[in-house]
């Protein structure tokens, strides 16, 4: 995927600032911007070859302002808009510190104070894969920092919100895989084998809950997400997840490979093809035709295939 043709979100990002409904409170306000533009942005993955993207600067004058952006521009322009669409609010951009999360480069989130003495961090960032999963917030005043300056919004009034809000009638996705949960531990899998289960939760996951990313950092964040829900300790034990890239002068695609290698097992997703099952040759061949990956232990693996199927034709 080109990160920087076709992905102009100006005409989205008007329609955000024309339709703020009046009857609402300034909460609802703040939410209805964050949710709307969660479905707008994606995280700029082009910071794996190049830091030199967190500067990047917002031509809002230019009247073109690219889908994919890191960390430090989408809390600029979630700032931007609640300053300038909610005068009683003051929004800032802040450094973060997240316990148990390390990031590359230092990391930003959203201030905002409201005329009530209200104070919460909102991390956009963060968020992006949840809002497009239609999943619960997780980055939505959901936190403090280790000094509790900021007050906490509540799941359950993110909930109401978001049903005064339409952005849903009743369930997130994660009620629907609760649910699925129920179903699939009601299952009789006595006469399939431990490969034939995991296939069968995997495939049937994938036919209730693909959704459709802009993204491939947050659609494999999702994907992450489903997995560790649907499928058990043991399984979940034989998970590993491994990053291919591919660049060009034009364009830097993301790969994600899931292998149960235990299993025999592998799965891929692109944002062009999806989430499919591939084998260990198609593997091998994608690392021959121009896909990189940092990962050794990928490498070594469907090197070492490579080596026995070549010692088989000897």
């Amino acid at each position: 995927m080109n990160l920087r043709i076709g992905q102009d979100v100006i005409s989205s990002l008007n329609f955000i600032m024309s339709s703020i409904p009046d009857d609402l409170t300034d909460l609802e306000k703040v939410r209805y911007i964050y949710i709307n533009l969660g479905k707008i942005f994606c995280y700029d993955y082009r910071i794996i070859l190049d830091e030199s993207v967190v500067n990047e600067k917002i031509d809002y004058e230019g009247n073109e302002i690219g889908r994919y952006k890191t960390c430090y521009q989408i809390s600029e322009i979630l700032s931007t808009f609640i300053n300038g669409l909610i005068p009683t609010c003051k929004a800032k951009v802040i450094e973060r510190t997240i316990p148990g999360r390390r990031f590359n480069n230092e990391h930003v989130a959203t201030e905002v104070e409201f005329k009530d003495g209200l104070k919460i961090i909102l991390d956009l960032t963060l968020d992006l894969a949840n809002i497009q999963g239609g999943l619960k917030t997780k980055e939505f005043g959901y936190s403090s920092n280790s000094k509790n300056e900021y007050d906490i919004i509540s799941l359950r009034e993110c909930a109401e919100m978001d049903k005064k809000l339409g952005f849903i009638t009743e369930k997130y996705t994660d009620d629907y895989i609760d649910e699925f949960l129920d179903s699939i531990n009601n299952f009789d899998f006595k006469d399939k084998t431990p490969i034939e289960k995991l296939e069968y939760k995997i495939l049937k996951a994938k036919e209730l809950f693909a959704k459709d990313f802009k993204g491939a950092h947050e659609a494999t964040r999702y994907i992450y997400i489903l997995l560790n829900k649907i499928l058990s300790p043991q399984e979940l034990s034989c998970l590993k997840q491994y990053n291919l890239s591919y660049n060009n002068s034009n364009e830097f695609n993301l790969m994600s490979i899931y292998s149960f290698d235990d299993y025999g097992l592998y799965y891929s997703f692109s944002n062009e093809l999806g989430f499919i099952k591939v084998n260990s040759t198609i593997i091998s061949n994608l690392l021959k035709n121009g896909w990189k990956t940092n990962s050794k232990s990928i490498q070594e693996i469907f090197d070492k295939q490579e080596q026995d199927k070549s010692n088989i034709q000897k």
